[in-house]
């Protein structure tokens, strides 16, 4: 598993799937949007902070990527042990390993990891309940409290979904399984415990209250709903470019990013998903399964499905499809990274549920179930690594575009900085290029932010868009333009841009609202 992981390393350069990473190791480590380095990672339990802060550079790669690559490595190891368990030759087992693996080494991301850890988990847990193995027990107790560390969400939907599959009569029957599912439950409960209590400080008191107001609006499709209710915005004295503001993460302004006022608006137009979209969501949700990225995963699961029947796979397929169904009605449709883990754990369901695994199967049998599992690989391994190099050329001329990028701080708006591309999973931290991103986003009043440091210095970006001088500013035009109507709006002024200068396809623009005063 290790050599498996370190070869795709090697020949390729992991890249991050999504910007969370980025930013959370940047928390972990105190670097590009942030100030210092902090264990709360916000969007992973702070445990898991101060375990990724105790991991030392390897080779001057940040503790951060080591942690998300070596938990990889375990995952693989958990695999490969228990597909060979299960009666699968070595050839079949490392095809799997690469199923499992390819995609989350050479694209990583936190939530993926989380749901593999806790199928892994479930993997030992089964093999416990199939011979005494104390060993597996605890390995999967131990599994499963890292998946709820890096991403709780996740480890729960992993876990409803898998609830058929696990040992019900040893953990019925066995002491030591009922001691170990108690201690995952105290230690789970501890680890809840510690993170609630690590954002209570006085510092963290605008972002509590703004955190679970805004996430209606910029997670769960609020926003539309609340632009069909012009009457509910006008009594708390709100314009549609205010709801698309902050549906495009914009709190630096108090009056806008307002709780209360949020919290009152939202409760007034009733629960989200008694709105009229809510079905269809859910139904963009199961047809998600079939995108490029799934879809040679899920047509192998059904496959498997399909030639080894099985009551159990049958209802873990029920629960998925409902837990889908229901997330998308929730407001968060086809969302890639929660299917992966889901996805691989619908493909071992049915030598899971199989108390011999391939051993139990016919000549034929096996040789289709093998075959489903290579062509599956193949398409795969195919899509990844085309994609890998694409986006390693990509990174690698952005990266000489941004040489001379400014060292002040720049405020970045939206998706149009490449923090995948200018930061790489494995790239030395002496290296790193020392920008200051002014971030507008979810860490905006984080303690930790650069934004949070400069709005307490009198430096925020209101302020600096008012001065003479203007702040520089990477967005796109879509931005811009609702920044021009909040400058009209709130401002009473006249958005102007001041000066631009290219990096490439990154344009940092100095814009300055024209007022009064600033006349």
């Amino acid at each position: 598993s290790a050599t498996f992981v370190l070869a795709l390393c090697f020949f390729f350069e992991p890249h991050w799937e999504t910007n969370d990473d980025v930013g959370m190791s940047m928390v972990a480590h105190g670097y590009g949007i942030t100030t210092v380095g902090m264990p709360n990672l916000i969007f992973s339990n702070v445990v898991w902070g101060y375990l990724v802060r105790a991991i030392p550079q390897i080779n001057g790669v940040w503790g951060y990527s080591i942690a998300t690559i070596g938990m990889l490595v375990v995952i693989g190891t958990i695999v490969l042990h228990a597909l060979r368990k299960l009666g699968l030759g070595w050839f079949v087992s490392l095809a799997v390993l690469m199923l499992v693996l390819v995609r989350p080494v050479l694209f990583p991301q936190f939530t993926i990891n989380a749901g593999l850890l806790t199928v892994a988990a479930i993997i030992c847990w089964h093999l416990y309940g199939r011979q005494v193995s104390r060993q597996a027990l605890f390995a999967g107790c131990i599994l499963a409290f890292c998946g709820y560390l890096v991403r709780s969400q996740e480890f729960l939907l992993v876990l409803l979904i898998a609830l058929p599959l696990l040992p019900w009569a040893k953990l019925a029957k066995e002491h030591i399984a009922q001691a170990c599912a108690l201690a995952l439950l105290l230690a789970i409960a501890g680890a809840a415990f510690i993170d609630y209590q690590a954002y209570q400080g006085d510092d963290w008191q605008t972002f509590n209250a703004l955190n679970p107001a805004r996430a209606p609006i910029t997670d769960f499709g609020a926003d539309a709903q609340l632009k069909h209710h012009p009457e509910i915005l006008a009594r708390h004295g709100y314009t549609e470019n205010d709801i698309n503001l902050i549906r495009s993460w914009f709190f630096v302004d108090p009056e806008i990013a307002n709780p209360e006022s949020l919290n009152v608006m939202l409760a007034e137009l009733g629960p989200l998903p008694a709105q009229s979209n809510a079905l269809n969501n859910g139904w963009i949700g199961i047809k998600t399964f079939v995108h490029p990225v799934l879809l040679p995963g899920f047509l192998a699961a059904l496959f498997l499905l399909l030639l080894i029947p099985n009551r159990k796979t049958f209802v873990a397929w029920a629960l998925c499809l409902a837990a889908i169904f229901a997330l998308g009605m929730l407001g968060r449709p086809g969302i890639i990274r929660v299917y992966i883990p889901v996805l691989f754990l619908l493909l071992i369901a049915p030598l899971l549920a199989q108390g011999s695994g391939l051993r139990a199967q016919g000549f034929l049998r096996q040789r289709l179930v093998q075959g489903a599992i290579v062509v599956a690989v193949f398409f795969n391994t195919t899509a990844v690594f085309s994609e890998s190099r694409a986006a390693q050329l990509a990174s690698e001329q952005i990266r000489e575009e941004l040489r001379d990028f400014p060292d002040e701080p720049v405020v970045v708006w939206g998706a149009t900085f490449p923090f995948e591309a200018v930061y790489p999973v494995l790239r030395k931290f002496d290296s790193t290029p020392t920008y200051r991103l002014y971030s507008l986003g979810a860490f905006t009043h984080a303690p930790f932010s650069l934004a949070y440091a400069e709005q307490a210095a009198g430096r925020g970006m209101i302020d600096r868009l008012t001065s003479q001088s203007g702040i520089p500013i990477v967005a796109n035009e879509q931005r811009f333009d609702l920044l021009t109507i909040y400058c009209k709006e709130r401002l009473g002024g006249v958005l102007q841009e001041l000066a631009i200068q290219k990096y490439g396809q990154v344009d940092v623009s100095w814009r300055r609202c024209e007022t009064k005063v600033t006349q």
